[in-house]
């Protein structure tokens, strides 16, 4: 695969889904036959979305720079490690030129071929020498932080006391379901597939915590706030106590009863959500909430990104509404021990 800056796309390439399908089932092979050693390593690890996404964006940015490569396959079967410094140099400028908008939508471009790179160094596929220049040609941009975006998509506190005092004037079955469901978006900070993958099992006796399968499969224990709580114990009744998904559909046929044999889509989440406060409303929304309100009340950014399954506390301060106000106010609790000169005692040098 030869990649140079040929004709760039005015419009993204699209890729379809059934190929990005086809090659994640060949990389996860213990001998894939379409996808190169390079680009399977890349795709290892992270989520089967992360994984989803890196082919995609791998194909698109190819095809994007060289209009010349219009198969997805052949960038995916192509051994990056032979690739030239000019071949990334080439990506990165396709990149600028066809994502131009967006500094984060061209460093998550970027990254997806970074993966690749540094995934092969790891393997000892490229040497240290061979990957550096290769990563520097397609090094992210730095971003300036868009102070307002912090406080977008989070719900004003009397949006949300309106939704649960709404729930708790409707006696239906339904509404004792959305009131524990949106409780734990908002009151523990939990992705929507999160929820629908929790089993009354993982709920713990005294409902004061909850394990939580995440991103990764990676397991954390999640505490449940009082409000949480207590909103949990009217849907837990009339749930019952019989194995299963803790936050279930509810049958159509009367009498209206749990139904612990089916899981709740995620779809089914988002309409929740939009059935109670709207349209302009989303599942993650109530997170970005969550942890706003979290860091509002003090919390450590490290704690509160621990509580949410991030990564990296950096993921955490992204949903940080808090201004120049609050970080004012921080530093103004600082004690520097500094001394005023007294005016006319300093000696002068000749």
């Amino acid at each position: 695969m030869e990649i140079e800056l040929h004709h760039p796309a005015i419009v993204a390439p699209k890729v379809p889904v059934a190929l990005v399908e086809a090659a994640l089932e060949d990389a996860r092979s213990a001998v894939p036959r379409n996808v190169h050693r390079t680009v399977a390593r890349a795709v290892a690890r992270g989520s089967d979305k992360t994984k989803r996404l890196r082919l995609e964006r791998l194909a698109r940015v190819v095809m994007a720079t060289d209009s010349r490569i219009t198969s997805p396959v052949d960038v995916w079967a192509g051994d990056w490690s032979v690739l030239p410094v000019e071949a990334f140099e080439a990506i990165d400028s396709g990149i600028q030129q066809v994502w131009a908008s967006s500094v984060s939508t061209r460093n998550a471009m970027r990254d997806s071929v970074r993966a690749v790179v540094r995934e092969s160094l790891k393997a000892g596929i490229l040497t240290y020498d061979q990957a550096t220049p290769m990563l520097n040609a397609v090094a992210p941009e730095k971003q300036v932080r868009d102070e307002e975006k912090q406080a977008r998509g989070h719900v004003p506190p009397d949006r949300v006391r309106q939704v649960f005092h709404d729930l708790a004037s409707n006696k239906s079955l339904i509404a004792r379901r959305d009131a524990a469901l949106i409780a734990l978006l908002v009151g523990a900070g939990m992705r929507r597939a999160e929820i629908v993958s929790i089993d009354l099992a993982d709920l713990d006796h005294h409902h004061e915590n909850i394990v939580v399968q995440g991103k990764g499969n990676v397991v954390r224990t999640v505490p449940l706030a009082p409000g949480v709580r207590r909103a949990l114990r009217p849907w837990l009744a009339v749930r019952g106590s019989e194995p299963g998904p803790l936050i279930t559909p509810v049958t159509r046929k009367l009498p209206m009863r749990a139904d612990i044999a089916r899981r709740m889509a995620t779809n089914t989440v988002a309409q929740a959500v939009t059935r109670r406060f709207g349209g302009g409303v989303k599942p993650h929304d109530l997170r970005r909430t969550f942890t706003g309100d979290l860091l509002d009340s003090g919390a450590d950014l490290s704690i509160v990104s621990k509580v949410l399954g991030h990564v990296s506390p950096a993921t955490t301060a992204g949903y940080d509404r808090r201004g120049q106000a609050a970080r004012l106010a921080a530093v103004e609790k600082l004690h520097v021990p500094f001394e005023e000169v007294a005016l006319g005692t300093c000696a002068t040098r000749r």
